[in-house]
Order: structure tokens, then sequence, then C-alpha cells
């Protein structure tokens, strides 16, 4: 057999194996990184900025070769630092300085996935949903010392979310599935504080077909 003919039948056997089908299911699970762009009802200066990171699980259903419907809970945890704001620390009041303040988040969301591929698969998803922050203490810094602000300890929040990635899938079998996405999560404006998130992932997948 020339080695024309072995590649050839090879990628056959892949494809055979790594079949998209209108009724598959799966379960994914996400390690979620990025930058943050947070509000704060304590800054005078305008939003912060900062890192987040997390872990996410999704589940999908496939009514089309094509796209997936799914559903995703994500945790993240993160933190951003803030120009200036106005505190009262150890029972002063009107302390002025820079502040971080960390925040950490669960966010509930459902969309749908577009898929362009078998074996490898560009991927894009859009998603509507909710999301409940609860911000910390904010750590401000006044005369070059660090401590937690009197003011604004503990506050939590709701912000409707909308949420678009694109991303790139490898099918290594019928069941299995690897790959990398990156996309936006902004929180509606004028409805809570800002949350605006530059996220990027890394996911496994495992595909199957529910007995219903």
């Amino acid at each position: 057999m020339s080695r024309g003919v072995a590649i050839g039948a090879m990628l056959i056997a892949t494809v055979g194996l790594a079949h998209a089908d209108r009724r598959e299911a799966s379960l994914h699970v996400h390690v979620v990184g990025g930058r943050l762009t947070l509000g704060s009802a304590a800054s005078t200066a305008g939003d912060g900025t900062g890192i987040v990171g997390g872990l996410a699980a999704r589940a999908s259903y496939a009514t089309s070769n094509r796209y997936q419907y799914d559903a995703q809970l994500t945790l993240a945890f993160g933190s951003a630092s803030f120009d200036e704001g106005t505190f009262t620390v150890s029972g002063n009041q009107g302390q002025t300085g820079p502040f971080t303040q960390s925040t950490q988040a669960a966010r509930l969301d459902a969309g749908l996935t577009l898929r362009f591929g078998v074996a490898l698969i560009p991927t894009v998803r859009v998603a509507v949903g909710v999301q409940g922050v609860r911000r910390g203490t904010p750590q401000v810094t006044v005369g070059g010392v660090t401590s937690d602000a009197d003011t604004y300890a503990g506050a939590l929040g709701f912000n409707p979310i909308a949420t678009a990635t694109g991303g790139l899938d490898y099918r290594i079998n019928r069941r299995l599935i690897v790959g990398a996405a990156a996309g936006a999560v902004i929180a509606v404006p004028g409805v809570g504080q800002t949350w605006r998130g530059f996220e990027g992932t890394l996911h496994a997948a495992y595909y199957y077909y529910p007995r219903w």
C-alpha cells in the first residue's frame, strides 16, 4: 500500500469516528481566565481593571449538525484596581486614595453554539443570562498604608449579561472533544455596576446520545 493510500485511509477512518450528529448531547468542563473591567460604588474616578479566573460547566443538546443549544454555569473570582475613592478608614471619615476590590460572581446563561466542522470544529457561541456579583471590602491605600475601608463592605448585586465567544474544538474520538475559546462577557449597561470581561477558556467535553 502506498503512503498516499495509507494516509487517505487514516483520514477516512478519522472522519468516520468523528461524526457530528444532531442527536448528540454533551457535558463540558471549562477553565476560565482573562481581563476584567469592574465598576464600584466606592470609586470616584471611574471603573477599575484587573484579572478574573474561574471554572464553568456546560450542558448541550444538538438539534442540527450545525448548532447546539446549551446552558452554562460559571463561577468567577477576580479583583480590580481603582485610581481613587473616598472612605471611612478606622473611624476616620473622608480618607481618599487608590484602592483594590475583590469580586466573586456566579453566572448562569443559555444560548446557541454554531459548529462548522467534524474533526476540527470552529465554533461561535452567543448567550444571555444573569449574574450575581459580590464585591469585597475595598482595600484603600492612604499615606502608604493599606487598610480595610469601613464602608462599602460586602456589596451584592445582580446583572443581566450577554456573552459572545469564538473557538476551535478538536474531536479526539466519537465521545471526547477538547478545545479553546475566547470572547467577551458584558453586563447590560445601566443595570447594576459595570462588568466587562475578555475571557479565554480551555475545555474538555464528553458527547453521548441520550435515551429519550
